[in-house]
């Protein structure tokens, strides 16, 4: 297979389409939700309650899931799975990742909703959540992730959640270190309610190799079991994602600027940072924002190359030995599903129109 230098395929109007790039200075996302809803048949739940065509959901049958639970029905990072082993109970848990979330945003457009129709919707049933994750973009951006740290390390936060950790990584630029992708953690990662400060821009480009956005941080608040159904109920009774998002973030943390008087011991008496101050005051005006992201037939491609390609090449070279045409005879007698089939039209869309000027 050659080397290929950027996209092997260009960017198309029709796989991309409903694609929202948010660039206001601060906006709201739901990046995680994760819901037990029980006594409610498969069919239910897909049709139902996440209002996706049955044929859309590809059935697997029962293939491994997170602990406890086995993948029944997936539609790209939308999960559906049932309980096995212990966590037995007649239902099944809805699992979306912030991926899965932006692809579910894709119907939540289709059918004319938000997330607190959805939500509200959900919650007529017999549910609980075991997670929901709410995140905020900063592109302006208010706060400095390094700086966070150092002040970490210095003693200059105060709340009650005392476990933190944090990632930093860099380069040093003529003896100066500078700062690519640093991370804090504020809260256990067991405990119901853990804050993630991130710059959000570094892990893309890390992750994902995209085009480095160095001015976007990414604050989440990561709500479980109780914490995530009061989380909820205050999503639908204010529908409104940065009230909750600064009640939490006020009510548990605050970071510190040194006093002017050496004199004062006392944290609660410290005045606050001017740049927390200043993104506290300015988080209400984060919108909660639908991000959709289809599958697009470049993200096929990359998979293909990055997973499937090493067995094609075992069987490719095997075929040549044995005088066999393997890698024919799979594409001879493979289907394309929905999905693929919806990718293939438009493709030949795109190509229609983009011919005729």
């Amino acid at each position: 297979m050659e080397e290929r230098n950027g996209d092997f395929l260009p960017e198309l109007p029709y796989t991309n389409r409903g694609v929202i790039r948010q660039k206001e200075e601060l906006s709201a996302l739901i990046d995680w939700c994760q819901i037990t809803i029980k006594d409610v048949p498969l069919e239910e739940v897909i049709e139902q309650v996440l209002r996706i065509p049955l044929e859309l959901m590809e059935v697997t049958g029962c293939q491994k899931g997170i602990a406890g639970h086995e993948l029944v029905a997936v539609f790209d990072n939308i999960k559906v799975l049932k309980p096995t082993g212990k966590a037995q109970y007649q239902g099944f848990q809805i699992l979306m990742s912030g991926s899965g979330c932006r692809n579910y945003e894709n119907f939540l457009q289709l059918n004319e909703e938000t997330w607190f129709d959805f939500l509200k919707r959900v919650s007529r049933y017999h549910v609980n959540f075991p997670r929901i994750d709410l995140a905020i973009d900063d592109r302006k951006p208010y706060l400095s992730i390094p700086v966070l740290i150092q002040r970490t390390k210095e003693g200059l936060l105060s709340g009650k959640m005392r476990e933190v950790d944090f990632h930093d990584s860099g380069e040093l630029k003529e003896d100066v270190y500078q700062s690519k992708g640093g991370s804090l953690y504020i809260g256990s990662s067991a405990s119901n309610l853990r804050f993630v400060f991130y710059e959000k821009g570094y892990e893309q480009n890390k992750k994902y190799g995209k085009e480095l956005e160095e001015n976007w941080n990414r604050y989440e608040l990561r709500f479980r079991q109780e914490m995530a159904v009061s989380a909820v109920h205050e999503l639908l009774e204010y529908q409104d994602v940065a009230r909750l998002a600064m009640e939490v973030l006020n009510s548990k943390i605050r970071f510190l600027e040194y006093p002017a008087d050496c004199a004062t011991t006392r944290k609660r008496l410290y005045p606050t940072y001017g740049a927390w101050a200043e993104l506290m005051k300015d988080i209400g005006k984060a919108k909660l924002t639908m991000q959709p992201q289809e599958k697009s037939l470049q993200r096929v491609w990359d998979w293909l190359e990055r997973s499937v390609a090493p067995s094609l090449k075992l069987f490719s070279e095997l075929g040549k030995i044995e005088k066999k045409d393997y890698i024919g005879n799979l594409i001879e007698n493979g289907k394309m599903n929905i999905t693929q089939r919806k990718l293939y039209d438009d493709y030949i869309k795109a190509r229609y129109f983009g011919e005729r000027g």
